[in-house]
């Protein structure tokens, strides 16, 4: 989980804009179609495409659907995508310079991101792999970016499933990062931005002790918590969700958004 890598991406320059290049690797239906094998019994939600067209109908259809007018294109193998302007949230926290204004434009940008579809499509759209690396902090407009759309959540999942599983995804990659005890505290102030209480609801059932392949897949996605640590974050999570729930002015805030 750690170390393969589906695609390789290189900068190119492209009728004037900077465009990320995004290319299937030789022989990676191979490695699919048993990470895939992984991913479900490790109730991890999500699936990769072993069909690289499937792949490319995705990245591309995702990409234009949360950045319209941005750049984007296919090509033999590959997609090409408008580069972006910002920085990851990873990098941004990796050097001390995260801080609750990026956290909470980022609960914004997924919270407007579930609100769309697909084109033909009813069901709202998510992201799979919501982690720090694949969001954007743009300082210039206050705001964030998804970026990299690889990973589709399973098809039986209900949207608020699938959009509470992007938060939580996102809370173990934050969890695994920051200082011990103040998980509670940073979780607070995203989920507070992202305000939506049907998703919160389906959040709660999440942080609890993983079991069997779990381990392996959050121990992934945590960095890899000590058991302990682990336990303690999570618990922190899922009191800072309660606390939210229980705040009435944030229903109010949620059946705003919904208009």
């Amino acid at each position: 989980m750690d170390l393969v890598r589906v695609n390789t991406v290189r900068p190119e320059s492209l009728h004037g804009r900077a465009v990320w290049v995004k290319r299937r690797r030789p022989g990676m239906g191979a490695v699919i179609a048993p990470g895939n094998l992984f991913l479900r019994l490790s109730r991890s939600r999500i699936r990769m495409f072993v069909s690289c067209a499937r792949w490319q109908d995705w990245e591309l259809a995702s990409f234009q659907l949360l950045h319209p007018g941005r750049l984007a294109e296919r090509r033999r193998g590959a997609v090409a995508l408008e580069a972006l302007p910002g920085e990851s949230l990873d990098r941004l926290l990796e050097r001390g310079e995260l801080t609750p204004a990026m956290l909470e434009a980022s609960a914004v940008e997924l919270r407007r991101a579930h609100a769309l579809s697909l084109p033909g499509s009813r069901e709202p759209w998510s992201h799979g792999d919501a982690h720090l690396k694949n969001l954007l902090y743009d300082p210039a407009g206050r705001c964030a970016r998804l970026i990299d759309f690889e990973t589709p959540h399973e098809p039986w999942l209900s949207a608020d499933e699938r959009h509470a599983d992007d938060l939580f995804v996102f809370l173990l990659d934050l969890a695994g990062r920051v200082p011990e005890g103040t998980v509670g505290e940073w979780a607070g102030v995203f989920l507070r931005a992202y305000a939506r209480v049907d998703v919160l609801r389906a959040l709660l059932t999440r942080p609890r002790p993983p079991r069997g392949l779990e381990r392996a897949l959050w121990a992934s996605r945590s960095h890899h918590l000590p058991e302990a640590r682990l336990a303690s974050a999570l618990g922190q999570l899922r009191e800072t969700v309660i606390r939210i729930l229980e705040d009435s002015p944030l229903s109010i805030g949620a059946n705003h958004d919904r208009r």
